[in-house]
């Protein structure tokens, strides 16, 4: 049984369905009392039968609930009605990743964007003991306020004991799931999650997925036993740099894998910044300089960044403004203040502090506070 338009279910007023997947149904609903809109995930109804499986469902969630990232959205709340386990989550008013893909190739900064707000999300988890075990495009939120966002944390293992589930559904998705689970392992790691993402990262750069088959068994045996189509092979514009590091994060064992989320996405970050200079407005938009001593404008141009304090704005002859970093010749927006942003460089690491500037400093679609710099 689903829930249906007009049903209330606890305080929530059932208003849409969004959509339905192996596991779950998503609805749109809304919360009178905090005046409100959230989604709300339905596990799938099968489940709910399963002896035991509601207080299990409670115990994860619980867990879940407890993430506070800003790149993870938020569970609100979970129980269970007539028997369905539901939770309800910040509802996201956007696209996912993989219907985005669907349209335009992504840009070189929205390639870079994604892999830092999904690293950073699955990075946080990893260090709380959690894993995602399904992490793929359809799990990835892109909000009309240019905020991404990583979903469906731990819904995997909520149901990976449950019998009345397919294989497929228990592990994953077939596309993206890594060799050990594919396999059943015993015990997995992180390492299955970089693997996922390093699938994720394949298909954003070269445009395809390293694997597809005619069935799904296939697509599966070919993460335990083939080796992908080499990146350059496909797309041969694309670096060695940028190629081994995809490569690494998709190597069959997992130990041959990047030990962290936090080390693939630093690779990557170097590897495409190298490569790429097709870059947001690095005063208003994203500031990435994490081991590069070198700012990168959206026109390629580059500003070395030495030790020490370097303020970033528009310099002003009438107003006496000399900044150590002009960006003038890029304020063709008209939005960058005379004093606009601080990188403080000190042992190859990088702090960015905002000066209070009038239109703001963004990091990844987040306005950075003057109070909170970023490293």
């Amino acid at each position: 049984m689903s829930f249906v338009t007009v049903e209330t279910v606890g305080p929530y007023k059932i208003l849409d369905q969004l959509g339905q997947g192996g596991m779950a149904t998503v609805y749109k609903a809304y919360h009178p009392a905090l005046d409100r809109h959230v989604a709300i995930k339905v596990m799938d109804a099968a489940l709910g039968k399963e002896r035991d499986f509601i207080e299990r469902f409670k115990r994860e969630a619980r867990v879940i609930a407890k993430l506070d990232n800003t790149h993870i959205v938020p569970v609100y709340d979970f129980d269970e009605h007539n028997g369905q386990p539901y939770i309800v989550l910040k509802f996201i008013d956007g696209q996912t990743l993989k219907d985005r893909m669907l349209g335009l190739p992504l840009s070189n900064s929205e390639i870079l964007d994604i892999v830092i707000a999904v690293g950073d999300g699955l990075q946080y988890a990893h260090e709380r003991g959690i894993l995602h075990r399904d992490t793929k495009p359809s799990n990835v939120l892109m909000a009309s306020d240019g905020k991404i966002y990583l979903t469906d944390f731990g819904l995997a293992r909520i149901v990976e004991s449950a019998s009345s589930l397919t294989g497929d559904m228990i592990l994953g998705t077939p596309h993206y799931i890594s060799p050990e689970q594919a396999v059943n392992a015993e015990k997995i790691d992180e390492g299955t999650d970089i693997y996922s993402f390093g699938v994720m990262i394949y298909e954003m750069v070269v445009g395809c997925l390293p694997f597809d088959a005619d069935t799904l068994f296939s697509v599966i045996e070919d993460h335990i036993f083939k080796p992908p189509p080499l990146p350059t092979s496909i797309k041969p514009d694309l670096s060695d740099e940028v190629e081994q590091v995809i490569l690494k994060a998709l190597a069959k064992q997992s130990g041959d894998r990047y030990h962290k989320v936090s080390d693939l996405v630093k690779a990557f970050r170097k590897a495409w910044l190298h490569k790429n200079t097709e870059q947001d407005d690095i005063s208003s938009t994203t500031m990435e300089s994490s081991e590069i001593a070198t700012l990168l404008g959206e026109n390629g141009k580059t500003f070395p960044l030495a030790e020490g304090n370097v303020v970033l704005g528009r310099n002003s002859a009438t107003k006496n403004v000399k900044n150590d970093i002009d960006l003038s010749d890029l304020d063709v927006k008209k939005i960058i203040s005379r004093r606009h942003a601080l990188i403080k460089c000190q042992d190859n690491e990088f702090m960015l502090y905002d000066l209070d500037s009038r239109n703001g400093t963004f990091i990844n679609g987040e306005r950075l506070l003057s109070t909170q710099p970023h490293m």
